[in-house]
């Protein structure tokens, strides 16, 4: 008893295996984890070192080549590059992508890095936390909260308290003449010592007398508020007096030099101003030091869920406490800087002082002496007088808690609201529609919580339990603290998710639809029955298999959906056919799918050697296609089991019996199956004139496909793109976020209603919220703007705009818009990588490479990864004088880093958290190169003292800002974009015109004439989208040639022939010319979406031609002659052939109409190449296969006159198929 019939015969049994295999189906659909995109694994990690006060070129020689060789020694290394830059090393090391253990791996690099003995002392030792293992991942919620603007309520209380307080100092003062009187006006919050906010005043108040600005000044205190009243001085104005405290500001560092959490200051004459110069000048609500406990009780929570894992934090400003001293002060006192520092690290102790064992009991002993605040660090004796006197440290410096400077990171969020102050509705990340145009921005500081997902875990749950957190935390956090999801991957994985399973729907109905056109009803009815059946099953084994349920998993399906209604459609044909023979139904049910049993198994044999060599692409390309072979394949499987099985059971119910087009006894065809005979009839007949034309529209249609541009992936749509802004190397990290806030005000004046809101981090790049944003390294003149728009369909619109728009009104950076990409991550487009050794040589080179770029139409924001060198003064000790003042260079390099970057004395601990304490030349002391000068350089052992004038001199230097390596050789990589309408593949054609002709360039091919010369030794290589899409194709190209042998093999084994699989094979050139003028037609481009639609578009066509041999080769056994065989067996296969093809077309339209620019080429490509293909196995291939036998004799014809009869109802229930012809399936 065969499957079919046992299925037929045991029907309960059948039915309790259908019911099983639905309940599979939709388990596997629950329990398989959800995700937007395939998990590209990206195995690369970053070392950072910090060599402080190094040049790029000296921490290249002297810390990163070092760590770049030690890393290569893992041969699990594929990859090494490297970015040398001032006082600092970044090395990126990536693994092989095949590589299963990269843990251990990493455990070993970390151990090599450790072996490191000869990197400079200032370098120190690259260590465990300088290496970031997790920086290839991916952040799947990023939760920003930030500060709103302090209350109406709040100003009005601070304007009455501080008009009280200067009315009343104004009261008391001698009167002055009108006019004369100013106040300026200084708000804290409490998080700022008010010694702070005093000293600011009093230096304020010196600097404006002694320069004559003011005739007098005085303090005048009020809660919260310090204010400044002077009477100016005869002759001085309004003018005079912003321009001395604008130069006081930039010398002394401003109000905000530790303390941001302050209020702008302000001058004001008239009171009735008060307030609304302070909401003018007011910072936001909550300060740095509040937004971080915050975020401290958000991440606490999320981490009780087991489906999240790594969580970060950018954004958080590091408090400190800073010393601040004078160098003439402490030379008062013969103190050095090194004295205090050996004084605060004596006193702040933490060590054990034992036990004392008493009779009853063990006493711990513990010597107090660490430091608990910051107001304790200045009672530290740093000396005794010879009367006795103690010298405290606070009567030398100025001890003050602040924050880190310059600043870390800096996060802000931009929200639009409305003019009463009240936040936009469309400011939400979550919301659609346009902006209202009366809305103004609102910008308030913020940290961003990204929140990583445990790996093969489902999604939702993920989002339940961040959900859930965020609940739990409303009635602890502030009402009015905003907590935003600035990227949420649940929610994109929801909405795809949804709108394949939407597009399924749509592909199922069309499939339904085409087969009632075909069939008689019941006939698509069992159709339509077969098709969850196999879905099901294709989603238990996928499940089976750790498929995940993403984009390409779905839209597999859905491309599979007319592949595996083929079988159905077959079987149902099958078995009309033997009840319109007379078979009894219990028989005509199997034993139709019986027959085609070994057909059946040939053209699913065909269709899964099309698409299973896909697993054979390599790399990141690979990783993301990964699921799409293997779901088309179970589909193909799960089709096969279901005509097998399922297929008859419905049968045995639903079917009556239907000839094909045919006829039966005898009829003739009519209509258009009487059509379709007459034209293969007249084109047989025809046949030299038949198939010229055919070569002659191939040919045609080949040079056409020439004018076909190329690409490698498209962008995806997306309500977010990034705005990258590049400040001149050395631009401070206050002078970026200015130009970013000024970005924004210019991007919303520009695009405004299309923008709902922005998130901005400044000083790096923000989390890896998309694989193809490549975070950028801690770098003071970098910002990345996050530009969340109103709808996705407008976002590749609004950068297009603003991709040549937004240049023109941002003067002082470099603007790079930069969409979201599908697939691996490129980056931009146009990137050429020139290599060699001498850094003078290949910025000679590139400078060349620019000048072509800036020839070539198209072409924008052209630049190389190196940066224009720079402007620096370097500090040149003399050695002799040095040596002969009883000094060394370490205690020169130490004075100066101390009294500039800042010295660390330890900490200070508040609870779990540790507080540094640094000792740092004050403000005034080191804003000018001229301060240094006077800065003395102490060696303590010996005492010698001598000023730094007297030592050194500074020298103007022109420096290169950075050098970055690939694969251990320096490399310049110069890079473009390219204006909409204009292919990266355009340009790189163009440029390759003017490069040398071999990549590796020798004297020899010096001799040649090109455009840009390229010494001996140097060469060059594409990077970018030709650099992937090279790897890409060659991948794929081996895949096609795979498939096409595997194909060529299961033909042979079928046929029994070599030469009759080449007749096969006839119909694929017009099914892929065919293909690819879908891209023109649809001004599309051949990128690697549309050559894999084409790889798989061969499996579809040569199945459908197997179908029609196998028929004639049953008509042939019939005895028919061949002319009149050909056209009855495209008689017979012309229903379930236009039921197949039509319905794998239908079924992928809503695919290339709802599924995104991803899958559009793909589904173009097969459904112009499967029309094309369907009209040539129709039409040409009988007429090539007349040719074959009649003219060129390769094919042989023998006529067998003895009609095998199908079994009567009373044979024996076990016919004997090897001597009966074998039906054929279509596909």
């Amino acid at each position: 008893m065969n499957i079919s019939q046992f299925f037929v015969v045991k029907r309960p049994i059948a039915w309790t295996a259908m019911v099983a295999v639905l309940a599979w189906g939709i388990y596997a659909y629950t329990a398989m984890p959800q995700r937007q995109d395939p998990i590209i694994p990206v195995v690369t990690g970053v070392i950072t070192t910090p060599y402080p006060g190094a040049e790029a070129e000296k921490v290249e020689q002297e810390v990163t080549r070092k760590i770049e060789r030690k890393v290569a020694e893992n041969p699990a290394v594929e990859h090494v590059k490297s970015i040398s830059r001032p006082g600092m090393s970044i090395v990126y090391v990536e693994l092989f992508e095949t590589e299963r253990h990269a843990e251990l791996v990493w455990q070993d690099i970390r151990g090599k890095l450790g072996e490191i003995r000869d990197l400079p002392e200032a370098a120190g030792r690259p260590t465990q936390s300088t290496l970031n293992k997790d920086f290839g991942d991916s952040v799947a919620v990023m939760l920003t909260i930030s500060s709103p603007p302090v209350t109406d309520l709040e100003i009005g209380l601070r304007a009455k308290s501080i008009r009280e307080a200067i009315e009343s100092h104004r009261a008391q003062a001698p009167a002055g003449t009108p006019g004369d009187r100013w106040t300026g006006v200084l708000v804290y919050p409490s998080t700022v010592a008010r010694s702070h906010v005093l000293r600011i005043g009093r230096t304020l108040a010196q600097r404006l007398t002694e320069s004559g600005i003011a005739a007098e000044a005085s303090i005048i205190e009020a809660p919260s508020a310090g204010m400044l009243d002077i009477t100016l001085s005869p002759g001085k104005n309004e003018v005079d007096l912003h321009a001395a405290t604008a130069q006081w500001e930039s010398e002394a560092g401003g109000p905000d030099q530790y303390q941001p959490d302050i209020w702008r200051p302000f001058w004001i004459q008239d009171l009735g101003s008060l307030e609304r110069e302070l909401r003018a000048n007011a910072q936001d609500k909550y300060s740095y030091r509040e937004l971080r406990t915050f975020a401290d009780q958000i991440r606490d929570r999320l981490k009780q869920s087991p489906f999240v894992a790594q969580i970060d934090i950018v954004g958080v400003q590091d408090e400190r406490v800073w010393l601040s001293y004078s160098g003439p002060r402490l030379n008062q006192f013969g103190i050095a800087p090194q004295t205090i520092v050996d004084r605060v690290h004596d006193r702040n102790i933490n060590m054990p002082g034992g036990t004392v064992e008493l009779p009853d009991q063990r006493v711990v002993v513990r010597p107090t002496g660490e430091y608990t605040s910051a107001s304790e660090i200045g009672g530290t004796v740093l000396a005794v007088s010879h009367e006795g006197y103690p010298l405290y440290l606070n009567d030398l410096v100025e001890v003050t808690r602040g924050y880190v400077d310059p600043p870390d990171v800096l996060n802000y969020r931009t929200i639009k609201v409305a003019p009463d102050g009240a936040p936009s509705a469309e400011s939400h990340t979550d919301r659609k529609g346009s902006a209202p145009a009366d809305l103004r921005l609102q910008t308030g500081r913020a940290i961003t919580i990204s929140v990583r997902q445990v790996k093969g875990t489902h999604i939702a749950k993920y989002d339940h339990d961040i959900t859930t957190a965020m609940n739990d935390l409303k009635l602890r956090l502030p009402s009015d603290l905003r907590v935003e999801r600035t990227s949420n991957e649940p929610e994109e994985v929801r909405h795809k998710i949804s709108s394949f399973n939407k597009n399924l729907i749509e592909a199922v109905l069309i499939v339904v639809l085409v087969a009632l056109v075909f069939m008689e009803w019941r006939s698509a009815l069992l159709v339509a029955i077969c098709i969850p059946i196999t879905v099901a099953m294709t989603l238990g084994l996928s499940q089976l298999f750790r498929i995940d349920l993403q984009q390409v998993s779905i839209a597999a399906l859905i491309i599979a959906l007319g592949l595996l209604v083929d079988a159905p459609v077959v079987a149902a044909d099958a078995i009309n056919r033997e009840l319109a023979n007379g078979q009894p139904r219990g028989m005509a049910a199997w034993l139709g799918p019986k027959r085609l049993s070994r057909a059946v198994f040939f053209a699913t044999l065909t269709n899964v050697v099309a698409f299973l060599p896909l697993l054979l692409v390599k790399g990141k390309t690979g990783d993301f296609i990964y699921s799409l072979p293997i779901v088309v394949s179970f589909s193909l499987l799960a089709s096969m089991l279901v005509a097998w099985t399922f297929a008859p059971l419905l049968g045995f119910y639903m079917l009556k019996g239907q000839k094909g087009f045919e006829g039966s006894h005898g009829k003739p065809a009519r209509g258009f199956p009487h059509l379709y005979k007459r034209f293969v009839e007249w084109c047989i007949a025809h046949r030299y004139r038949t198939v010229a034309v055919a070569v002659a529209i191939l040919a045609g249609g080949a040079l056409l496909c020439r004018s076909i541009g190329t690409s490698f992936f498209p962008k995806d749509m997306h309500e977010v793109f990034t705005v990258n802004l590049d400040l001149p190397e050395g631009s401070p990290i206050r002078e970026t976020r200015e130009v970013a806030m000024d970005a924004i005000r210019q991007i919303d004046a520009l695009e405004g209603e299309h923008i709902r809101s922005y998130t901005t981090f400044v000083g790096a790049g923000g989390p890896r919220f998309w694989l193809s944003i490549e975070p950028e390294q801690r770098a003071d003149n970098y910002a990345q703007i996050l530009v969340h728009t109103t709808s996705k369909e407008e976002t590749a619109a609004i950068a297009a705009r603003l991709k040549e728009q937004l240049p023109l009104h941002i003067a002082k950076a470099r603007v790079r818009c930069q969409l979201l990409e599908t697939g691996p991550p490129i980056g931009v487009p146009v990137q050429l990588r020139i290599y060699g050794p001498d850094v003078s040589t290949l910025r000679g080179v590139a400078s060349e490479v620019k000048a072509h770029l800036r020839s070539i139409p198209g072409t924008i924001d052209i630049h190389d990864d190196w940066g224009d060198p720079v402007f620096q003064m370097a500090l040149k000790i003399d050695a002799d004088r040095t040596a002969m003042s009883g000094l060394t260079h370490h205690d020169v390099a130490t004075a100066i880093d101390a009294g500039l970057s800042g010295y660390s004395l330890g900490a200070i601990r508040e609870q779990d958290r540790l507080i540094d304490i640094a000792l740092r030349l004050r403000p005034s002391e080191r804003t000018r190169l001229d301060d240094l000068y006077s800065l003395t350089t102490v060696n303590t052992k010996s005492n010698a003292r001598m000023p730094l004038s007297q030592l050194a001199r500074f020298e103007p230097q022109v420096v290169t800002p950075k050098i970055r390596r690939r694969g251990h050789e320096r490399c310049i990589t110069v890079r473009c974009d390219t204006v909409p309408g204009v292919l990266p593949s355009q340009i790189v054609d163009q440029l390759q015109r003017v490069l040398p002709s071999s990549r590796s360039v020798t004297t020899a091919e010096l001799a040649g004439t090109h455009a840009v010369a390229f010494p001996p030794g140097y060469r060059w290589e594409f990077g970018g989208e030709k650099f992937e899409q090279e790897k890409g194709f060659k991948s794929l190209t081996l895949a096609l040639i795979v498939s096409f042998i595997a194909i060529y093999l299961a033909l042979v084994l079928q046929f029994n022939s070599a030469t009759q699989p080449l007749l096969v094979y006839a119909a694929v050139p017009f099914g892929i010319v065919g293909g690819l003028i879908g891209l023109l037609i649809f001004r599309s481009t051949f990128g690697f979406m549309a050559f894999l639609g084409v790889a798989s578009l061969a499996g579809l066509i040569i199945s459908h031609v197997i179908v029609l041999f196998d028929f004639i080769d049953e008509m042939r056994h019939k005895g028919e002659p061949l002319r009149k065989a050909v056209v009855d067996a495209g008689l017979a296969r012309l229903r379930p052939v236009l039921v197949t093809v039509l319905a794998t077309v239908g079924g992928l339209i809503p695919l290339a109409m709802e599924g995104g620019p991803l899958w559009e080429p793909m589904c173009y490509v097969q459904i112009v190449g499967m029309l094309v293909a369907t009209v040539v196995t129709l039409v040409l291939v009988p007429v090539l296969y007349v040719v074959f036998v009649e003219d060129l004799h390769l094919v042989r014809w023998e006529q067998d006159a003895s009609e095998h009869a199908p079994p009567s109802p009373a044979s024996d229930p076990q016919p004997a198929h090897n001597s009966t012809p074998q039906p054929v399936l279509v596909h």
